[in-house]
């Protein structure tokens, strides 16, 4: 995942709420998010924390941009809430280019709602509710290009297989040949001596592939008869 940009938005009023409507959703859905879904005791036992936000992303977050001519505003949603326009950023050089390509956005949030590990003036460890005022970011990444694997087994079939018929053909085509060289191997072991063996390879291939494809073929006149 490539970083195109990263700018600062600067908030709107509105983005307080549209935060308390993701913390409230997050709670719900995902509460591991919250807080790293650590208890208060769970952060006083680990020696490591002396401070957490309550919040640490925002990855569940539908993000939009309205681009105009010098702004960019950024729209926000929460599964299929009201649309809330939280900030800006300007439109400089910069972005423009980074827009000018395939990219999604995303945001970066710091602050908020904090615990922070005190300690007591008994030597005693405790925890501090504190507030910093939130800071969001816009991050623009460039779009994923990278093609996985069952990607690629789909465009070599479809390159393959333009339709359904060109792959049962091609299926047929094996059958028959499986059939084939089933005769021929079973003739062979008869001629050697090994009629039973002979007789069991003849059943097993050039029999059940045989028999397969009268099948198929029978089903195939069916189903264009019906069709027609």
């Amino acid at each position: 995942m490539t970083i195109l940009i990263k700018k600062n938005i600067t908030l709107t009023e509105d983005a307080q709420v549209f935060i308390q409507k993701y913390i409230n959703y997050i709670g719900e859905v995902n509460p591991a998010d919250i807080y790293e879904g650590l208890t208060d005791k769970q952060i006083l036992k680990n020696k490591f924390i002396f401070k957490i936000s309550q919040l640490n992303n925002l990855d569940l977050a539908n993000i939009d941009l309205h681009i105009t001519n010098n702004t960019v505003y950024i729209l926000a949603s929460v599964w299929n809430s009201k649309v809330i326009k939280i900030g800006t950023v300007a439109l400089t050089n910069q972005l423009k280019l980074a827009l000018s390509h395939g990219y999604y956005p995303s945001l970066q949030i710091s602050g908020g709602n904090c615990k922070k590990v005190i300690t007591t003036e008994y030597g005693e460890d405790t925890i501090s509710n504190d507030f910093v005022p939130y800071q969001l970011k816009l991050v623009v990444h460039q779009a994923d290009t990278k093609q996985y694997h069952s990607q690629k087994i789909d465009s070599i079939y479809q390159s393959t297989f333009k339709n359904e018929n060109s792959l049962i053909s091609l299926a047929k085509n094996l059958m028959r040949c499986f059939a084939v060289f089933g005769l021929l191997l079973g003739i062979g072991f008869m001629f050697l001596d090994f009629f039973l063996t002979g007789l069991m390879v003849v059943v097993a291939f050039f029999g059940v592939n045989s028999y397969t494809l009268l099948l198929a073929d029978t089903h195939m006149q069916q189903q264009s008869q019906m069709a027609n």
